[in-house]
Protein backbone atom coordinates (compact mmCIF):
# COMPACT_ATOMS: atom_id res chain seq x y z
CA UNK A 1 0.00 0.00 0.00
CA UNK A 2 1.58 3.55 -1.16
CA UNK A 3 -0.66 5.15 2.30
CA UNK A 4 -2.10 3.52 5.94
CA UNK A 5 0.08 1.66 8.55
CA UNK A 6 3.55 1.48 8.08
CA UNK A 7 2.96 -2.30 8.77
CA UNK A 8 0.78 -2.65 6.12
CA UNK A 9 3.73 -0.98 3.70
CA UNK A 10 6.27 -3.48 5.23
CA UNK A 11 4.02 -6.32 4.64
CA UNK A 12 2.96 -7.14 7.78
CA UNK A 13 -0.77 -6.09 7.65
CA UNK A 14 -3.52 -6.49 5.05
CA UNK A 15 -7.27 -5.57 4.78
CA UNK A 16 -10.07 -8.00 3.57
CA UNK A 17 -12.80 -5.87 2.96
CA UNK A 18 -16.42 -7.03 3.50
CA UNK A 19 -17.88 -7.31 0.55
CA UNK A 20 -19.14 -10.58 -1.48
CA UNK A 21 -16.82 -11.79 -4.24
CA UNK A 22 -17.77 -10.33 -7.77
CA UNK A 23 -18.59 -12.59 -11.02
CA UNK A 24 -15.80 -11.02 -12.66
CA UNK A 25 -12.31 -9.98 -12.64
CA UNK A 26 -12.30 -5.99 -11.36
CA UNK A 27 -11.01 -3.39 -13.79
CA UNK A 28 -8.64 -1.08 -11.89
CA UNK A 29 -10.86 1.67 -11.82
CA UNK A 30 -13.53 -1.28 -9.85
CA UNK A 31 -10.88 -2.12 -7.49
CA UNK A 32 -10.01 1.51 -6.98
CA UNK A 33 -13.67 3.29 -6.77
CA UNK A 34 -15.72 0.51 -6.00
CA UNK A 35 -17.42 1.80 -2.79
CA UNK A 36 -16.96 -0.43 0.92
CA UNK A 37 -20.07 -1.79 2.08
CA UNK A 38 -19.76 -0.90 5.82
CA UNK A 39 -21.46 -3.27 7.86
CA UNK A 40 -21.98 -2.06 10.74
CA UNK A 41 -25.28 -0.56 11.89
CA UNK A 42 -25.15 3.74 12.10
CA UNK A 43 -25.88 3.47 15.71
CA UNK A 44 -22.28 1.86 15.56
CA UNK A 45 -23.59 -1.00 18.58
CA UNK A 46 -24.46 -3.95 16.36
CA UNK A 47 -24.17 -5.04 12.66
CA UNK A 48 -26.33 -3.97 10.08
CA UNK A 49 -28.06 -7.31 9.83
CA UNK A 50 -29.33 -6.16 6.57
CA UNK A 51 -25.84 -6.62 5.16
CA UNK A 52 -23.95 -9.02 7.73
CA UNK A 53 -23.89 -12.76 6.61
CA UNK A 54 -22.63 -15.72 8.56
CA UNK A 55 -20.64 -16.00 5.98
CA UNK A 56 -18.13 -13.03 7.10
CA UNK A 57 -18.13 -14.64 10.23
CA UNK A 58 -16.88 -17.67 9.18
CA UNK A 59 -14.21 -16.24 6.84
CA UNK A 60 -12.32 -14.15 10.10
CA UNK A 61 -13.06 -17.48 11.77
CA UNK A 62 -11.18 -19.01 8.98
CA UNK A 63 -8.28 -16.42 8.86
CA UNK A 64 -8.27 -16.26 12.97
CA UNK A 65 -7.55 -20.23 13.06
CA UNK A 66 -4.57 -19.75 10.54
CA UNK A 67 -1.55 -20.20 12.54
CA UNK A 68 0.18 -16.97 10.64
CA UNK A 69 -1.99 -14.95 11.72
CA UNK A 70 -1.34 -13.41 14.97
CA UNK A 71 -4.29 -10.90 15.17
CA UNK A 72 -8.01 -9.58 13.45
CA UNK A 73 -9.04 -6.17 14.05
CA UNK A 74 -12.14 -5.22 13.51
CA UNK A 75 -15.13 -2.72 15.01
CA UNK A 76 -16.59 -3.39 18.24
CA UNK A 77 -19.97 -4.37 16.82
CA UNK A 78 -18.26 -6.66 14.52
CA UNK A 79 -16.21 -8.54 17.60
CA UNK A 80 -20.07 -8.33 19.28
CA UNK A 81 -21.44 -10.15 16.44
CA UNK A 82 -18.60 -12.77 15.95
CA UNK A 83 -19.00 -13.63 20.04
CA UNK A 84 -22.88 -14.30 19.39
CA UNK A 85 -22.36 -16.19 16.64
CA UNK A 86 -19.47 -18.55 17.22
CA UNK A 87 -21.11 -21.29 18.84
CA UNK A 88 -18.93 -23.77 21.41
CA UNK A 89 -15.29 -23.29 19.73
CA UNK A 90 -14.24 -20.11 21.17
CA UNK A 91 -10.74 -20.00 21.10
CA UNK A 92 -9.84 -18.28 17.81
CA UNK A 93 -11.73 -14.97 19.34
CA UNK A 94 -9.24 -14.28 21.27
CA UNK A 95 -6.98 -13.29 18.10
CA UNK A 96 -10.19 -11.11 17.06
CA UNK A 97 -9.80 -7.73 18.40
CA UNK A 98 -11.89 -3.87 18.27
CA UNK A 99 -10.18 -1.21 16.84
CA UNK A 100 -11.13 1.82 15.94
CA UNK A 101 -13.18 2.05 12.39
CA UNK A 102 -12.86 -1.50 10.63
CA UNK A 103 -16.12 -1.13 9.52
CA UNK A 104 -15.84 -2.07 5.93
CA UNK A 105 -12.88 -4.59 6.38
CA UNK A 106 -10.92 -6.85 8.99
CA UNK A 107 -7.13 -5.96 9.54
CA UNK A 108 -5.01 -8.85 9.71
CA UNK A 109 -1.82 -8.99 11.17
CA UNK A 110 0.85 -11.63 10.47
CA UNK A 111 2.93 -13.51 12.06
CA UNK A 112 6.77 -12.08 11.43
CA UNK A 113 9.37 -13.85 9.40
CA UNK A 114 12.10 -15.72 10.36
CA UNK A 115 14.82 -12.66 10.85
CA UNK A 116 15.65 -10.51 13.40
CA UNK A 117 14.21 -7.09 12.68
CA UNK A 118 11.12 -8.05 12.72
CA UNK A 119 9.40 -7.75 16.30
CA UNK A 120 6.14 -9.68 16.41
CA UNK A 121 3.72 -9.39 18.85
CA UNK A 122 3.14 -10.34 22.71
CA UNK A 123 0.90 -13.62 22.89
CA UNK A 124 -2.92 -12.96 22.46
CA UNK A 125 -4.53 -12.81 26.24
CA UNK A 126 -6.61 -15.70 27.86
CA UNK A 127 -10.71 -15.67 27.03
CA UNK A 128 -12.66 -14.83 23.62
CA UNK A 129 -13.09 -11.28 24.77
CA UNK A 130 -16.40 -11.12 24.92
CA UNK A 131 -19.27 -10.28 27.01
CA UNK A 132 -18.40 -7.49 29.12
CA UNK A 133 -14.67 -7.32 27.79
CA UNK A 134 -16.36 -5.43 24.98
CA UNK A 135 -18.50 -2.62 27.88
CA UNK A 136 -15.92 -0.14 26.76
CA UNK A 137 -16.53 0.01 23.22
CA UNK A 138 -20.29 0.62 23.50
CA UNK A 139 -19.70 3.54 26.21
CA UNK A 140 -20.96 7.12 24.53
CA UNK A 141 -17.92 8.63 24.61
CA UNK A 142 -16.08 6.01 22.88
CA UNK A 143 -18.69 5.91 19.75
CA UNK A 144 -19.33 9.39 19.36
CA UNK A 145 -16.27 11.45 20.78
CA UNK A 146 -15.92 15.07 20.81
CA UNK A 147 -13.64 16.41 17.96
CA UNK A 148 -9.73 17.13 19.11
CA UNK A 149 -9.35 20.92 20.60
CA UNK A 150 -6.11 20.84 18.48
CA UNK A 151 -6.00 18.55 15.26
CA UNK A 152 -3.28 15.91 15.26
CA UNK A 153 -0.53 16.86 13.13
CA UNK A 154 -0.21 14.41 10.77
CA UNK A 155 2.46 11.04 10.50
CA UNK A 156 5.31 11.94 8.87
CA UNK A 157 5.55 9.12 5.60
CA UNK A 158 7.29 5.97 6.06
CA UNK A 159 10.61 6.19 3.76
CA UNK A 160 12.35 3.79 2.23
CA UNK A 161 15.44 4.38 5.26
CA UNK A 162 13.03 3.93 7.73
CA UNK A 163 12.51 0.90 6.44
CA UNK A 164 13.98 -2.53 7.98
CA UNK A 165 16.85 -3.61 5.69
CA UNK A 166 15.14 -7.10 4.41
CA UNK A 167 12.70 -5.18 3.83
CA UNK A 168 14.96 -2.47 1.71
CA UNK A 169 15.94 -5.14 -0.07
CA UNK A 170 12.85 -6.54 -1.38
CA UNK A 171 11.68 -2.98 -2.72
CA UNK A 172 15.16 -2.59 -4.58
CA UNK A 173 14.91 -5.76 -6.07
CA UNK A 174 14.06 -5.76 -9.91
Amino acid sequence: MINGHASHQIGLDVDIWFKPMPDHVLSREEREMDPAVNVVSPDGVDVDHKVWTSAYTEVVKTAAEDPSVMRIFVNAATKKELCSEAGTDRRWLAKVRPWWGHSEHFHIRLACPDYRECKGQPPVLTGDGCGHALDLWFRPSILHPPPPKVPPKPKPPLTLAKMPVACRAVVKAP
